[in-house]
This record gives structure tokens, sequence and C-alpha cells, in this order.
């Protein structure tokens, strides 16, 4: 079996190799093989030096570049500009997938780009993966967006939803969603439509699974970080809420993004430097420890595109619970005072009120022990990777695709 995944992660030309943070891509390569996937990609730029932060990598021969855009508002952009740049987007998509014809391929929305790709696929009969890891429906109702761009963002949102319906209904479509908002969009159009987390860590060693009754090292409480340094994550939310319990906790952000220089210019104000670490983009290998180390996780997302963040069960797999907000598709598996406890997104009063509660009483965390526990058996890439084989068998021996 070979798969063709379309991804929208930027990847780094370097040695007749192409390089990337985290994406979809190596989870397929460490589920079947990487000589049996290939991987296109709209962004991409040529590196003068070894790229650091990896966790992907994809062989010249086995990478397809495409047309370059930065966002969805620049890709329509593009469009409209240049009457060319759509004809080639697709005119290669349907080179590439004929080149492959009759395996699988791979799209990752609600990226544009997997989009158009995705429905070329399917326009030339070909089977599809369709992983559905953001909601673009309501992505027009954030605070970026404002008068006449607020419009045509909640215009082009209907558009979006019209063309992943269109996918959804696909009988050549397998339908795998990340969270519970997800999932009941697609099973409205197919009842191929499942659960699933593309998962990248690997299952920690057992030394690496500290006790519950040794938390709150040095005293304070150790929160961990890990995504992108960007407003709508939240992240100035939860410096906010750390300032106001500075007697009582401590955090390491994990992560890169726009707003990192920002993010570094608030602590230095507060005068948390001593309090809060920015250790910039790790690879995975590297945050085994800081998962080791941390007494919980908080992501404290305020946006409005939220799936399932991976980050909540790479936590879990540390047997370490997660403080989350009440967005997108959390509530497929998180369980408040169960296995994590949730938060109303936005809310830095409750969020600092919690922090300080669960400082001042270790049976709050204890109380999770068991609830995580049970959501690590399902928290790694094996798990999952397995999951997508299961799938794809099932959906073949009863002959789901039509040729």
């Amino acid at each position: 079996m070979k798969i063709v995944a379309f991804v929208g992660e930027t990847f780094e030309e370097f040695n007749n190799e192409y390089h990337a943070k985290p994406t979809s891509a190596a989870f397929l390569q460490c589920s079947i093989g990487t000589e049996n996937v290939y991987v296109a990609s709209s962004s991409r730029k040529s590196s003068g030096d070894n790229p650091v932060g990896i966790s992907t990598t994809v062989l010249k021969d086995h990478f397809y570049p495409f047309p370059r855009y930065q966002s969805t508002k620049d890709f329509v952009v593009k469009c409209l500009l240049d009457r060319k740049f759509y004809s080639q987007y697709v005119d290669l998509s349907e080179q590439i997938i004929r080149q492959h014809d009759g395996e699988y391929f791979w799209i990752r929305t609600p990226s544009i780009g997997s989009i158009v790709f995705g429905l070329t696929a399917l326009k030339l009969n070909q089977k599809v993966l369709h992983h559905m890891c953001a909601d673009a429906s309501n992505t027009w109702k954030d605070s970026k967006y404002k008068g006449f761009n607020k419009f045509l963002a909640f215009c082009f949102s209907k558009v979006l939803r019209s063309k992943l319906k269109n996918i959804c209904a696909h009988k050549n479509t397998i339908n795998l969603c990340t969270g519970d908002i997800l999932e009941s969009f697609s099973r409205k159009y197919s009842l191929k439509t499942y659960q699933f987390v593309d998962l990248m860590i690997k299952p920690p060693s057992v030394d690496s699974l500290i006790p519950a009754e040794s938390l709150k090292k040095q005293g304070k409480l150790n929160l961990l970080f890990v995504g992108r340094v960007v407003e709508d994550k939240g992240v100035f939310d939860l410096i906010q809420a750390i300032s106001e319990q500075k007697s009582m906790v401590k955090a390491t952000f994990v992560g890169d993004g726009p707003d990192l220089e920002q993010a570094r210019d608030l602590v230095k104000s507060k005068t948390l430097e001593h309090l809060i670490n920015f250790t910039g983009q790790l690879p995975h290998i590297e945050l085994n420890q800081l998962y080791a180390d941390c007494d919980l996780v908080v992501i404290p997302s305020n946006n409005n595109y939220e799936g399932f963040p991976r980050v909540i069960m790479e936590s879990w797999s540390y047997h370490k619970p997660v403080i989350i907000s009440n967005v997108g598709g959390i509530n497929a598996f998180v369980q408040d005072n169960v296995n994590g406890f949730i938060v109303e997104p936005g809310n830095v009063a409750q969020l600092s009120t919690l922090l300080a509660n669960i400082s001042a009483d270790n049976e709050m965390l204890n109380g999770l022990s068991e609830g995580v526990k049970e959501m690590s058996k399902l928290s790694s890439q094996e798990y999952w990777g397995q999951q997508l084989l299961t799938i794809i068998n099932a959906n073949s021996a009863r002959g789901a695709y039509v040729s």
C-alpha cells in the first residue's frame, strides 16, 4: 500500500531531502513505511543549514512541490489575479494522481490546497483518506477579521463547508475526524466516518512516568505548553494567569509562531523570566523529558477552528492530566475532573483560580490519575497507526471503494 499525502506544513530543502516540523506525513511513514509515503506541499524553502526542530523527513524523489500560497486568502487572491494559478494547481494534481493511479490519497482539511487536491482525486475516481483536523466553518468569528474582511471570511467559510460536504459524501472517501464536532459534521453525509488522531508520540519508558505523589517539585506547579505561539492558542491568557499565581506556578512554552517575540516581551514586562521559559520548536524526541518533568499540560485555546489538539493525548501518554479550553472537538475524549480540567476559552480568571486550587490541593491531580492512565492506552502513534490500517482494511474488504 502506498499513500500520497498533501500536507500544509512548511518544508525546508536540504541535502536532497525535505524536512518539516511534525506532520501527518511522519505519522504515515511510521504506519506504513517511509518508502510507501509520497508528500505534496505548497509550502517549502531552501535551507543552507541542516534544519532543526524537525520530525518529518522526505526524500526528494518522494516530494512534490506545488505552487506556493501563504493562506486561504492568499490562494484566492492568487486565483483572481492569475487565471493560470488555479489551472496549474489542478493540472499538477492530476499529473501526480494519475502517476499513482489506484493508490490512496491523503488530504488534511480544511487546508484549501488539500481540498483542491482531494476533489481532483475524487473526480479521477481515486481513493481518498480525508483527515478533518480543524473546523473551517466558524473561523470568520475570530477577532482578526474586521468589517468587510469578516463578511468575506463568512462567505468563504460557507464555500469551504460545501466543498467539505462533497468530499465527505463521496463514495470513495473515508473520513477520519479529529474531535466530536467534525465527526458529527461528517456523519451527516457518510457512515464511513471514524474518530481519529494522527498522533506522533511514541510510548514513553516506564522511568518517564512520574507518580502523582512526586508532583509539585520545588514547591511550584510545573506547567507545560506545547503548540504554536500565537494569540488564539491562549498563550497570553496563560501568561496572565501565571502572573497572578507566580508564587505557586512555573511554566515551559515549547513551539514557535508569529507571536513568539510578543510573548517574550510580555513575560519580560511582567518580570516573569525566572518562571517562564521559551524553548522554541523542538523535535518530539526532545519533548520526552519535558513531558516527564511537568505536573500538567495546559492547552488554553480561544479560537473557533480547533479540532482535537494532539498534545492532549501526548500528555496522557505520559500519564499527565491537561487543562483544556472548551473549544472544538475536545469533548470526544476529555472529561472534566476525570482525565483533565475543562475551562471556558478566554476566561483568565477561571484559569488562574484553577491553577491556584490545584497548587493548593494535590488531591485534585491525584483524583485524575486513573482516568489519565485509562486514556494512555489509546495515546500513542502505534495505537492510531493500527486504527488507520484497520479502518482501511475493513472498508476495502466490504468494497467501500468504487472503481
